[in-house]
């Protein structure tokens, strides 16, 4: 049953009392207007009490925009939301469009650093954040006693005489819920092996990041990218206020996994106080068999002011890089691999508290 304004809904009694659950939640189908966002398709969740999220149909279904209670959960860039006309291949050229946000997902054949592999120059991230999908369908319905919202749509990395790689996403929640849960099945249509590499980039922003916030995680090891970050790794957990001139700094976590291989971290901030009392974290959920690496970005820059979480079955060193290590993923022809990655809004002290005590202990 729905949790909303403080208490559990029946179904009978939802429905007795409005004449159309958009009143208190639903999805709203939408196109932004003016500038570089102009024309591009949007869907508005609303979960009715208090979450809410909007996911961009022509920018891989993935979601700039989150809140609870009024508060946002993630950073949005100075670069804004830009169709996905405006890509810049080369180089680090995907910066121009990298709208942040709650989820931005990096892939499908290139994630990390602009690379030249075998002959192919890769730039940063790869192709799929800007890619529209097509076949989208969303729907709200009951099931059972809950009622559910959810879009589903299709996005296509492919090329004459090369890779056919298809990102088939399901985003689901449901009335009262403070949760999502992304599904992404990639296939294979080629002819051949394709290489795999997927992250999913979630930015935590102001207000819940600040100097107060917390990075909860159980790491059995925490590797820098480079020598920058190796300096500072002793402080990857410490957060603080927006600092001029700051450098981002990168590690990737090998994640203690829960007994049924679980994954999970969070940003924490006790001290946030709002309407619906006190404490805010954002929570994320993964199988360690599917995403083998957390990867962190710490960006405390003015403006730029955001920390990365981000479950990926790579490394974000590039493509050759991976190649030259051993640890390529690849795809077979006509195979399919899933992926799976919940994120949910922790409010009030009390699930603060809940969320670390559950942390898995580190196995030796």
């Amino acid at each position: 049953m729905p949790t909303l304004y403080g208490r559990r809904w029946t179904r009978a009694e939802l429905l007795a009392a409005v004449g159309d659950m958009a009143q208190v939640a639903g999805i709203r189908e939408s196109r932004l207007v003016g500038g570089r966002a102009d024309g591009v398709r949007a869907l508005d969740f609303n979960c009715g009490d208090g979450f809410r999220f909007t996911v961009l149909h022509d920018r891989c279904m993935d979601i700039p925009f989150a809140e609870y209670g009024g508060a946002p959960l993630a950073w949005v860039s100075r670069a804004g939301i830009a169709g996905p006309q405006y890509y810049d291949p080369v180089g680090e050229g995907w910066l121009r469009t990298f709208f942040g946000g709650l989820l931005t997902t990096c892939g499908l054949r290139q994630v990390g650093a602009p690379c030249v592999d075998e002959g192919e120059e890769l730039g940063m991230h790869g192709r799929i954040a800007t890619t529209p999908a097509e076949n989208v369908v969303f729907e709200t319905r009951w099931e059972g006693e809950e009622y559910i919202l959810q879009a589903r749509g299709t996005m296509r990395e492919a090329v004459l005489y090369g890779e056919d790689l298809r990102l088939h996403r399901e985003i689901t929640t449901r009335a009262g819920a403070r949760s999502l849960l992304v599904r992404d099945r990639v296939e294979n249509r080629g002819v051949s092996a394709s290489p795999l590499m997927i992250l999913y980039h979630v930015n935590v922003g102001f207000p819940l990041l600040g100097p107060d916030s917390r990075l909860l995680v159980s790491s059995r090891s925490v590797q820098a990218k480079d020598d920058r970050s190796a300096q500072a790794t002793r402080e990857h957990r410490r957060l603080a206020a927006p600092m001029p001139g700051w450098r981002e700094v990168n590690w990737a976590h090998d994640v203690q996994a829960h007994e049924d291989g679980s994954c999970v971290v969070a940003i924490v901030n006790e001290t946030l106080t709002f309407p619906f009392g006190k404490g805010l974290g954002l929570a994320l959920r993964w199988r360690n068999d599917q995403l083998n690496t957390l990867a962190q970005w710490k960006q405390l820059g003015h403006g730029d002011y955001t920390v990365g979480i981000e479950p990926a079955n790579c490394h974000t060193l590039g493509r050759a890089w991976e190649r030259e290590n051993g640890t390529l993923q690849y795809i077979e022809a006509g195979e399919t691999r899933d992926f799976e990655v919940e994120v949910k809004a922790l409010v009030g002290t009390d699930e603060l508290r809940e969320f670390e005590a559950g942390l898995p202990q580190l196995m030796t």
